[in-house]
């Protein structure tokens, strides 16, 4: 079967429809209609001569087939993105798209400023199409895995072979307490205090989140930062946040840090990227912007403790 620009667009189309579990969250991603996602998923069919999905009141469910078109059509993608790429370094430009998938709550930290990082590589690759993708460092990890994101920014994370980490920054965590907390109040908190207390931690970084609370007693999981900020804030749970998240709350005095320097955690920030994949120019000019940003703001201080590998399992 000759694939046509057509097909291909109809396959990229298809691919959003599963990736967003159906027509409804294809519609948001894609900025397209149902009925011309529906166009494109018919004419598809058509091509191909058989069913890829059924639709109804039953909701989005794939057929044998239309899964098997799915799995496919992961080299397809690839190879046509790498393509695009490979052309465009051939002309020494970036081009093609590049997706970058960064963990939750980084906004606010300036010295990562990843706002200016984007706004620098916006003026030196203005024809790359860049996708920027939020998420825990479980969902990223698992859109590297299927080939949806080129690299992640993330905490430093166990991995399984075959994955890069590259260690370019640091974020501080301190223990917070909510404003609504017994213990918001208290001059003088303990160890003791925060043991006898219910803490909320992160299903990736537990072990890190009790290294100096070995006796804790954890109350609730949170998926991602601001989850956590949540649980925090209700004042039913004590846990750690990165300071430069924290700090809009301390200001309003929603939240306190207990015990100061005392039980702050580092925890170092990775480039995470599959082993066996080639960076492309575009990739290239990004992670050279973020690592220049980065060592600007650099601070010159001593290093509390470290959020080690072994700790984030």
């Amino acid at each position: 079967m000759y694939l046509s620009a057509s097909d291909i667009r109809s396959l990229r189309v298809f691919r959003s429809v599963v990736e967003h579990g159906g027509f409804s969250g294809a519609q948001l991603a894609l900025a397209m209609s149902q009925s011309t996602i529906s166009f494109h998923i018919n004419a598809l069919e058509q091509r191909l001569g058989f069913s890829l999905c059924q639709r109804g009141r039953r909701g989005f469910e794939l057929t044998d087939r239309g899964r098997a078109v799915y799995d496919y059509s992961h080299s397809l993608t690839s190879a046509l993105s790498s393509f695009e790429q490979q052309l465009g370094e051939l002309r020494q430009r970036a081009t093609g798209m590049l997706r970058i998938g960064i963990v939750d709550a980084t906004i606010t930290d300036s010295a990562l400023g990843l706002d200016d990082v984007i706004d620098q590589f916006v003026r030196k690759a203005s024809e790359v199409d860049l996708r920027i993708t939020i998420g825990s460092p479980e969902q990223l990890i698992a859109d590297i895995a299927r080939d949806g994101i080129d690299c992640a920014i993330s905490p430093r994370i166990k991995l399984l072979p075959g994955y890069a980490q590259t260690e370019f920054h640091h974020e501080m965590n301190s223990l917070y307490c909510g404003e609504r907390h017994p213990l918001f109040g208290k001059t003088a908190v303990t160890k003791a205090d925060v043991e006898a207390a219910v803490m909320v931690v992160r299903p990736y970084a537990n072990k890190s989140e009790l290294q100096h609370f070995p006796n804790a007693r954890v109350g609730a999981y949170a998926s991602n930062m601001e989850a956590q900020a949540m649980y925090i804030l209700s004042g039913h749970y004590l846990g750690y946040l990165p300071d430069h998240m924290a700090a809009i709350f301390r200001e309003r005095n929603r939240l306190k840090a207990l015990l100061a320097s005392e039980v702050q955690i580092r925890s170092p920030f990775v480039i995470i990227s599959p082993k066996h994949k080639k960076a492309s120019l575009s990739q290239r000019i990004f992670l050279q912007e973020l690592r220049k940003r980065v060592a600007a703001a650099a601070p010159s201080k001593a290093r509390p403790a470290t959020i080690t590998r072994k700790d984030r399992f």
